[in-house]
């Protein structure tokens, strides 16, 4: 996913919460900051990886033996990216349980009140 589509869903996400009245709740607030967060490191791996021609690493040992092995890197970046979509779960959930939608007048409403 590219990181203007991560911008624009958490932005909807954003507009989700001052929808249903929760953008100023402090789990609410808390989990975006975290979220935040965790897309930054997840960028910051990608990056990493993406500028790493070699997916390997080597590790010396006390008798000069080299082995190769897999990029740490490329362990983290699912670990970091689940955690993120966690984070988001929590954040629907929290919208969902103490936030309310907002009542939008419906048609007939509006076409009644016009005429009285």
């Amino acid at each position: 996913m590219s990181k203007a589509k991560v911008k624009q869903t958490f932005d909807e996400l954003l507009e989700l919460a001052k929808e249903y009245g929760v953008e100023n709740n402090a789990l609410f607030l808390a989990a975006a900051k975290q979220y935040d967060l965790q897309m930054k490191v997840i960028e910051m791996l990608r990056e990493s990886i993406e500028g790493n021609e070699s997916m390997t690493c080597e590790k010396v040992y006390r008798g000069k033996e080299k082995n190769l092995y897999a990029d740490p890197l490329v362990k983290e970046l699912p670990r970091h990216t689940d955690s993120a979509n966690k984070t988001l779960l929590t954040m629907l959930d929290i919208i969902n349980k103490l936030g309310k939608p907002i009542k939008k007048e419906s048609a007939l409403s509006a076409f009644e009140k016009e005429f009285n």
